[in-house]
């Protein structure tokens, strides 16, 4: 299991995130990260998904609650129970964010791990627990690593997956949501620009901007 942070924390990393991997990866399907700040008129939503089965989707409600739920293909809770734990985490969820719990776009019938925090909740609750699997690798602590993670967790991960040598000190700020100048993006990637990704970066993710791009 893994412990998550507040929610204002977790939109923030999850915004940085999806920011780093536009950077990296302008083309969408080449993403490990996205953020949609316009999932609904009330909801932002966080994403994960790696081209291999696994996933995870994040929902943060206006009014204070905020719902986990992912997959875990090839975890031991997942080969062990496949629908019927989906089923069960399913179920676990309070009837006040039975949105969330039976969203078709989230595929419910593929989950191993989910978490949910209700309106005013000291912290997140891990469904799982309630549904009687606590003991079970999920695949959670693996897929949620750089939403609590450090910059050097992030910059690993880059060279792996996106084959290029990522330098910490810039993971770092954009992991405190400093503004991205022309300079970070092209030290990233010098096959994009600031102004390439500018629409997304600042309308669908929401990344912080003062005033307007600097360079």
């Amino acid at each position: 299991m893994i412990f998550l942070p507040p929610t204002d924390q977790l939109i923030a990393r999850c915004r940085a995130l999806a920011a780093l991997d536009l950077i990296l990866s302008p083309n969408w399907q080449g993403r490990f990260y996205s953020f949609n700040s316009h999932w609904s008129e009330d909801e932002q939503m966080a994403s994960m998904r790696d081209g291999c089965g696994d996933e995870w989707w994040i929902v943060f409600h206006r009014d204070g609650w905020a719902a986990l739920k992912g997959l875990g293909h090839d975890s031991p809770a997942w080969n062990r129970h496949g629908e019927t734990l989906s089923s069960a985490l399913q179920l676990s969820f309070p009837s006040g964010l039975k949105e969330f719990s039976t969203e078709p776009a989230f595929r419910w019938n593929q989950t191993s791990f989910a978490y949910f925090l209700t309106c005013g909740a000291a912290g997140w609750i891990r469904a799982n627990d309630l549904a009687w699997y606590s003991a079970e690798d999920a695949g959670d602590t693996r897929l949620l690593a750089h939403v609590v993670g450090t910059p050097s967790d992030y910059t690993n991960f880059a060279a792996d997956y996106y084959e290029t040598k990522v330098a910490e000190h810039l993971v770092a700020q954009v992991f405190a949501l400093q503004p991205i100048t022309a300079t970070i993006v092209s030290s990233l990637n010098p096959s994009t620009s600031l102004d390439d990704i500018a629409e997304e970066l600042y309308n669908d993710i929401q990344y912080p901007c003062a005033n307007k791009p600097s360079n």
